[in-house]
């Protein structure tokens, strides 16, 4: 598959950091106001996946978002996982913040939510890898195709961007 994949290891952001705390978003609360994230840099926590078709971070099940109706969300991501596809663009993916400084208690409160309706795979063959949890830094845009396979791209800069995480700590 060519992508080799690099665990960055915590991101401790100096004392004399001024910028807050990154809270990533999850794939649903994306793909709730898609049109509010889409040409921005995000955070993104999900179940990061790679298979021979490509590699995605993604949701199992996106519940409606306060105020919104279940057929309202059941209509716009019926058709299309809650997924957003990884676009590598080493020339022009974003790079990570000068200061980047996870919020690790949200980062937990997330997970431990986001594990109650979306799980890892587990594979017979081949390496538990394919599916980890992961905060994957990148902008948002649409996909360029009507191939079903999610309802945006996440473009990344490399593998570099992807920060690795156990539900555990």
């Amino acid at each position: 598959m060519g992508l080799q994949v690099v665990l960055l290891g915590s991101l401790v952001c100096a004392a004399a950091c001024a910028q807050d705390r990154v809270v990533p978003l999850t794939v649903c609360e994306i793909l709730h106001d898609l049109t509010a994230s889409q040409g921005k840099n995000v955070a993104v926590l999900g179940r990061y996946s790679f298979r021979e078709v490509g590699s995605w971070v993604g949701e199992q099940l996106c519940e409606p978002a306060a105020g919104t109706a279940p057929t309202q969300l059941a209509s716009t991501t019926s058709a299309t996982p809650a997924q957003l596809w990884l676009v590598e663009d080493p020339i022009d993916g974003p790079r990570l913040p000068e200061h980047f400084d996870m919020d690790a208690a949200a980062v937990h409160h997330k997970m431990v939510e986001m594990a109650r309706h979306t799980t890892l795979g587990k594979f017979r063959f081949g390496t538990p890898d394919y599916d980890r949890w992961a905060v994957i830094y990148g902008r948002v845009e649409p996909r360029k195709t009507d191939d079903k396979k999610g309802a945006a791209n996440l473009v990344i800069r490399g593998t570099g961007v992807i920060v690795f995480v156990r539900a555990d700590q």
